[in-house]
């Protein structure tokens, strides 16, 4: 049988409707403006032929220690990267010798080849190569369950890395120097700076800055000779189109329990069909094989899905189609809930719960928001990777609220259950996650010519889930000149708000230059997304 969802909008029609991070990087510290004190205290050594050797840093850890995840380039060789081939980017910011992405191609491939440790990401999304933006959210002062606060870890992995010493690498290869709002003096991460007007030293950028610009001979009027374009020549399309299954966001909860890999247990169990999901507090306690919960009442629907603390411009995102059992149907199917039951505790292999390891969550919420126990995706049962066999996923809201590769459905009594919305509402107020959000589908140095169309894709999502998460986006915002100037696109109220708004942008350039390109979702309530998604592109002639 095939349901949809229906959600109520604001007119009072409906509409029919709608995963989780790596190695994280040098956190926002403020530190002494001390090169002597912050610089490698070992020299790179000469080998004859004119070049600095830079060893290759292993699986291991160490130097030479086999498959090598970084490209190092040399700090005292200046490089322009991404931006204009200019004096103030080469010797003035060093811009192609800073930030993650001049040592390390990919941070997710970083962290998979990172020795022992396991990191619970398998699979990012769209293919992007991810970003430490997806990494501070968790780690810059650890969040839950996130793991440990990582700017000690790293600070010390680098300056203790022959590769980063031969690499006469120091503060300035990751950080930037800026002032607060009182004039001190502090220190950022360069990608914190670098998509935006402060780039270059000027941090306002108003008519003022830009008139003294162009008057001494920047003519694009920044420091940096990135183009702006006030009026872009876009032209943009919207759908709601399911993530193609090659390009899905996966992950895994801890992996390893106790040195036992349970997925490979759990996995088993389902190819002998000794797999079961025991379900206890309901008429019909007892254990449910996949074949007996395929019997009950089926929805299709598609959904958004995203880490809960995954950051600005995420590659932790997809649009998957699925199909199972409402958490409604499937409680009717098993005789209803013990009295007084309020609380449901959804168990996986690996002993993850709802919220946080050996937590359970409210009920009601699970049943207001469209929760479903699934099944299959894609049109095929879930694969482990997937959270298979079983999966119980709550629309509208970030991965915390999923609990996959489910062995167990307890539902029980307890005062006052805690929530997944009051875990998000405290996670909000200390700014650990986002609650309305847009990723471009491709990663910096998009290449393009003039006069041919450009296409470049993306998406925005919101949390719509409770009284208190109401971001169902209602447009989103482009730019092309650090936004003083914003394109608006629309997302249409016939939308499913449980699913992104894709949107396809061509742009036929008529200049040649580097241009930083900017979009922000804003909710139908008119918050904006807190900080622009951006992407460096890059148009020859």
């Amino acid at each position: 049988m095939k349901r949809v969802f229906s959600r109520k909008t604001k007119g009072g029609g409906v509409r029919f409707g709608r995963k989780h991070g790596l190695a994280a990087v040098v956190c926002l510290t403020a530190l002494a403006l001390c090169l002597v004190a912050c610089a490698p205290a070992a020299a790179p050594q000469a080998d004859g032929s004119g070049a600095t050797p830079v060893a290759e840093t292993g699986e291991d850890g160490g130097a030479d220690g086999g498959q090598s995840f970084s490209t190092a380039a040399d700090f005292t060789e200046h490089s322009t990267g991404l931006y204009p081939d200019i004096q103030r980017n080469a010797e003035f910011q060093n811009s192609g010798n800073r930030g993650c992405a001049a040592c390390h191609d990919d941070l997710f491939t970083l962290d998979k080849n990172n020795g022992s440790f396991v990191h619970i990401t398998n699979q990012v999304g769209m293919k992007k190569g991810t970003y430490n933006g997806d990494c501070v959210v968790c780690h810059f002062s650890k969040a839950g369950t996130a793991g440990n606060i990582m700017s000690e870890n790293i600070h010390v992995r680098h300056y203790g890395s022959t590769e980063f010493v031969n690499a006469n690498g120091n503060c300035w290869s990751c950080h930037v120097t800026d002032t607060d709002d009182e004039g001190n003096i502090v220190m950022k991460l360069f990608e914190d700076i670098q998509y935006d007007a402060r780039y270059g030293g000027y941090p306002n950028e108003d008519e003022v800055d830009i008139d003294w610009l162009t008057r001494h001979g920047w003519d694009e009027g920044t420091f940096s000779g990135v183009v702006r374009l006030a009026e872009p020549q876009v032209s943009f399309e919207v759908d709601q189109n399911a993530s193609a299954e090659e390009a899905e966001f996966n992950i895994l909860n801890f992996e390893r329990i106790d040195g036992n890999d349970t997925y490979d247990a759990l996995e088993k169990s389902v190819a002998d069909g000794s797999y079961r999901l025991k379900v206890t507090g309901v008429g019909k306690s007892g254990e449910y094989t996949i074949d007996d919960l395929k019997a009950m009442p089926q929805t299709e629907f598609t959904a958004a899905q995203m880490c809960l603390v995954a950051g600005y411009n995420t590659a932790m995102l997809d649009n998957m189609p699925m199909k199972g059992v409402r958490l409604a149907d499937f409680i009717e199917a098993v005789g209803g809930v013990d009295a007084g039951v309020n609380t449901i505790t959804p168990v996986a292999c690996d002993g993850w719960t709802a919220i946080f390891p050996g937590g359970s969550t409210d009920l009601q919420a699970y049943l207001d928001n469209d929760a479903v126990i699934v099944l299959e995706a894609y049109g095929h049962d879930l694969s482990i990777y997937q959270g298979g066999p079983v999966k119980i996923f709550v629309p509208g809201t970030g991965g915390t609220a999923t609990v996959r590769n489910l062995v167990g459905l307890d539902f029980s009594q307890t005062d006052n259950p805690p929530s997944y919305s009051d875990v998000a509402a405290g996670l909000l107020e200390v700014n650990k996650t986002i609650n309305l959000d847009t990723s471009w589908f491709d990663n910096d140095g998009v290449q393009g010519k003039v006069g041919e169309p450009l296409v470049m894709e993306g998406a925005a999502w919101g949390w719509t889930f409770g009284e208190d998460f109401k971001y169902e986006v209602d447009k989103i915002l482009v730019s092309f000149d650090y936004g003083k100037n914003w394109v608006e696109v629309d997302s249409p109220d016939s939308f499913d708000p449980y699913q992104w708004t894709h949107f396809t942008m061509t742009w036929t350039p008529d200049k040649a230059g580097t241009y930083v390109v900017k979009a922000k979702a804003v909710s139908k309530d008119g918050v904006e997304q807190g900080k622009d998604a951006n992407i460096i592109v890059q148009v020859s002639e």
